[in-house]
């Protein structure tokens, strides 16, 4: 996906414009990066709760799948999902500290 990549510069003076998109309804996402190179992504509140509530459903359906099977999902685990689903780790820290704290390095 090719997105609009604004210097900082520029979305430091293009904010209040920008937030008058998102107000408008427009959920086009808006780089903000070095010499054009895409660092962050500025996009409407409604997109990112989009964005994590899938997380979350994808969270919970695999949750359900274990409890099929008689299984559960330690306490530890769940704590570093919930993390991942608010978008505080991404899914390789994610997959990574899950792995650790099985001694699956």
């Amino acid at each position: 996906m090719l997105i609009e990549t604004l210097s900082v510069r520029e979305a430091r003076d293009l904010l209040p414009s920008v937030l008058e998109r998102f107000r408008r309804g427009d959920r086009t996402p808006v780089g903000v990066g070095s010499h054009r190179k895409t660092e962050a992504v500025m996009v409407p509140v409604e997109v990112f709760d989009e964005l994590t509530a899938e997380r979350s459903r994808s969270l919970a359906q695999a949750a359900g799948s274990l409890r099929a099977e008689g299984l559960t999902v330690s306490a530890a685990v769940e704590a570093i999902t919930e993390r991942w689903t608010r978008g505080e780790i991404s899914t390789v820290e994610m997959r990574a500290e899950i792995r650790r704290l099985y001694g699956a390095s």
